[in-house]
């Protein structure tokens, strides 16, 4: 009975330890799929104001990336972000400037390929254009009055102490009074989200689980894993 009842938990944990790692797997698999799905490009929404879907001094929403966005203001400074690579490869000069929010914040916004000498623009401005999330790495040597990436830490100031982090590309402008401010837009397609390499990792302990679950499934067809024969007896002399 003691021995019939040790072979019964030995199946039960045997069984137990190729379920879990079945199931670490497909737990995997599932992260995967949903970090796969959470990058992907999606169906445009509703414009929103700035203000509802961010907010200054804190790291830009995952949810607030790629989304189109209305504010308003003034805009208190210029810069050229040089060596700039748009979608089609093609390497320009932006037109980026500091917009002072209605709400006291800013941000910064770019208008477009710049346009040497920048035109000044002192009228009040509405604006919609796509959110992005900020430039980690530099793209030329910046000179005054230039940036090397399109990044709000490079502006911040004690004028100017509260930015939203990332940057908006504008879609469409409107100044009052209306200025001849030459206005050259930049295609603003929706960014993936580039962390392929984390879903590969997912991927990696998806194969790992199951190829341990695979290896304790056919175990027993081992000779290392079955029970050694009982010898007999020497035959009496």
């Amino acid at each position: 009975m003691k021995k019939l009842v040790k072979q019964f938990l030995f199946v039960i944990t045997w069984l137990l330890l190729i379920y879990t790692g079945f199931e670490l797997g497909v737990w995997q698999l599932n992260k995967a799929q949903n970090l796969s799905a959470s990058t992907a490009p999606v169906a445009e929404q509703p414009v929103i104001e700035l203000s509802k879907i961010a907010s200054a001094g804190l790291n830009i929403p995952i949810k607030a990336i790629n989304r189109i966005v209305s504010a308003s203001g003034i805009y208190s400074n210029k810069y050229i972000a040089r060596d700039q690579k748009l979608v089609d490869e093609k390497i320009v000069d932006l037109d980026v400037r500091l917009l002072d929010l209605d709400t006291g914040y800013s941000i910064l916004v770019v208008r477009g390929k710049a346009n040497e000498p920048l035109p000044e623009i002192k009228s009040k401005t509405q604006i919609v254009g796509r959110l992005y999330p900020r430039q980690n790495v530099d793209r030329a040597f910046p000179k005054p009055g230039e940036l090397s990436r399109i990044d709000p830490a490079l502006v911040v100031s004690e004028q100017t102490p509260f930015l939203y982090d990332g940057y908006i590309v504008l879609k469409s402008e409107k100044l009052t009074p209306q200025l001849d401010a030459a206005f050259s837009p930049i295609p603003s397609p929706q960014i993936s989200q580039r962390i392929t390499t984390f879903y590969w990792q997912h991927i990696s302990y998806v194969v790992v689980w199951w190829f341990m679950a695979v290896l304790l499934l056919i175990a027993p067809l081992f000779p290392q894993f079955r029970k050694p024969k009982i010898e007999k007896a020497d035959k009496k002399k």
